[in-house]
C-alpha cells in the first residue's frame, strides 16, 4: 500500500479566490514597477515638479497596499492522507486464528457461502473493487432485499426480515419472502428509486390499514406478523423534537450546512466538555444537524432510545418508560415551544368568546394531531383553561394558561404516538 501526502498551501481560500488574489499582486507589482522607475527617474533629476512628486506618493501608497494584500494570505501546511490500492498479496490460513501457526497459502476469492461453490478468484489488486461490483450487481438480489427490508422496516415499524442486520443464518426468516422479492424486483425496474418504493408502498392497502385490530385476528396472530393491522408506533426523538419546532414556529428548514452545537445542560460534565454551549434551539434548526458527541448527548433524545454512537445499529430500542413523559413535562426546551406554539395558535384565530376559543382549540388539534377535536375533547379543554381563571364566563383566557394547555397537548400519548 502506498500513501499520498497532499500539501494545500493556503487556508481557507478556495482555488479561484488563490488565482484572483495572486493576479492582483501581479498586477500590482507591475504597476509598482513602473511608478518605481518614474520615481527613480524623478530623484536623479536636479529639479522636481508638483506632477513628479505626485508620482512619488502614488508609488509608495501602492507598494503598501501591496504589502496589505501579500499579508491576507496565510500560508499554512495540512496533509491529507489517502491510500491507493495494493498489488495484492495472497495470505497464510492461521491455524485456529494463532499468528504463531501460518498454515498455507489461500489465494485471494470471495466467501464460498457468498459466491457459490466456485469461488471467485481475484485476479488483479486487492478484490475491493470487484466487491463493490459484485455488491451493486443487478443480478444479485440479496442488495436490493436489505435496502427495500430497511426501507419498510422505517415505514411499518417492523421489517419484513425483522432482524434488519442480519440476513444470515443467525437472523429471522422473513414473514412475507415473496412480498420481499417483489419489492426488490420493482425497486431495481425502478431504476434502484428510494423515493419511488416509498411512494409504492405508503400508497398501499398494507400501509393505510387502521391500527385496531378484532378479537379473533388478535387471537390468531397475536405478534402481528401476518399485518392484519397497522401496528402503533412511537416517534423517534429526533421527529418528536422536530415536530415541536415546526409547532412551534421555529423550525430552520434550511438544508445543509455546518453542525449546531449541542446545548449542554449543567449536568453535563466530564472530559472533553466543549468551552461553548449551543442554543437551548438548537437554532431551530432539524435534529439530524444538531452535532452528536459521544460523552455528551442530548438528555432529551436518549430518554427516546436515540442509539449512543459506539457501533451501527438498524434497528433502535422502542421502549415506554416514565423518563419520557418526565422529560417532555419539564425539559425546559419542550416548555418554551409549547408556549410558543399557543401564541401562533393564537395569530390563526380572531375575536373572543365561546366560538374564539372553540376554533382556536380546534387549530391546535389539527396542527397536534392532524384531526378535528371531539365535542368531548373540546369541552375538556375549556373545562382546563377555566379551571386556570378566577372568570371564566367571558372565555378571555390569558397566555399563560393557553401555554399549559398546548403543554398538556404535547405530554399526551396521541402526540408521540403513531396509531
Amino acid at each position: 500500500k502506498k500513501q499520498i501526502a497532499v500539501r494545500l498551501a493556503v487556508q481557507g481560500l478556495s482555488r479561484t479566490e488563490l488565482a484572483a488574489l495572486k493576479e492582483r499582486l501581479n498586477d500590482y507589482d507591475r504597476k509598482y514597477e513602473e511608478y518605481a522607475k518614474t520615481a527613480e527617474a524623478i530623484l536623479n533629476k536636479d529639479t522636481q515638479t508638483e506632477t513628479d512628486l505626485s508620482a512619488r506618493d502614488i508609488a509608495s501608497s501602492w507598494k503598501g497596499e501591496r504589502e496589505q494584500l501579500a499579508s491576507q494570505i496565510v500560508r499554512t501546511s495540512r496533509l491529507a492522507l489517502s491510500m491507493m490500492d495494493g498489488t495484492g498479496e495472497d495470505d497464510r490460513i492461521l491455524i485456529r486464528g494463532n499468528s504463531a501457526k501460518p498454515g498455507q497459502i489461500e489465494p485471494r476469492h470471495f466467501l464460498t457461502a457468498i459466491s457459490g461453490n466456485k469461488p471467485l478468484a481475484i485476479k488483479k489488486g486487492s478484490g475491493r473493487l470487484q466487491l463493490a461490483e459484485l455488491v451493486n450487481d443487478p443480478t444479485n438480489p440479496l442488495t436490493s432485499r436489505v435496502i427495500v427490508n430497511r426501507i419498510w422496516h422505517h415505514l411499518m415499524g417492523r421489517g419484513i426480515v425483522p432482524t434488519t442486520d442480519d440476513f444470515g443464518f443467525l437472523g429471522q426468516r422473513p414473514t412475507h419472502p415473496h412480498l420481499l422479492d417483489h419489492l426488490a424486483t420493482r425497486f431495481l425496474q425502478e431504476g434502484r428509486s428510494i423515493k419511488s418504493i416509498i411512494k409504492y408502498i405508503v400508497l398501499s392497502r398494507t400501509y393505510q390499514m387502521s391500527s385496531h385490530t378484532n378479537q379473533k385476528a388478535q387471537e390468531l396472530d397475536p405478534s402481528n406478523l401476518l399485518w392484519h393491522h397497522c401496528p402503533p408506533r412511537r416517534l423517534q426523538g429526533e421527529a418528536i423534537r422536530d415536530s415541536l419546532l415546526t409547532l412551534s414556529g421555529r423550525l430552520d428548514t434550511t438544508a445543509f450546512g455546518p453542525p449546531v452545537p449541542i446545548h449542554l445542560t449543567s449536568f453535563m460534565n466530564g472530559r472533553g466538555r466543549p468551552k461553548k454551549s449551543g442554543s437551548l434551539d438548537g437554532d431551530g434548526r432539524r435534529s439530524i444537524y444538531i452535532s452528536v458527541r459521544r460523552n455528551f448527548l442530548s438528555p432529551f433524545m436518549l430518554a427516546f432510545d436515540t442509539p449512543t454512537p459506539f457501533s451501527s445499529m438498524g434497528r433502535r430500542n422502542v421502549s415506554n418508560v416514565p423518563a419520557q413523559p418526565l422529560i417532555l413535562l419539564n425539559d425546559p426546551l419542550v416548555v418554551e415551544l409549547a408556549e410558543d406554539w399557543s401564541k401562533q395558535a393564537a395569530k390563526n384565530t380572531n375575536g373572543t368568546g365561546f366560538d374564539a376559543v372553540s376554533k382556536r382549540i380546534e387549530s391546535m388539534y389539527l396542527s397536534a394531531f392532524g384531526r378535528y377535536p371531539t365535542e368531548k375533547e373540546t369541552a375538556t379543554s375549556i373545562a382546563f383553561l377555566s379551571s386556570k381563571t378566577s372568570d371564566n364566563k367571558s372565555y378571555d383566557f390569558d397566555d399563560t394558561s393557553w401555554s399549559e394547555l398546548a403543554h398538556a397537548l404535547v405530554n399526551t400519548k396521541e402526540f408521540i404516538f403513531l396509531r
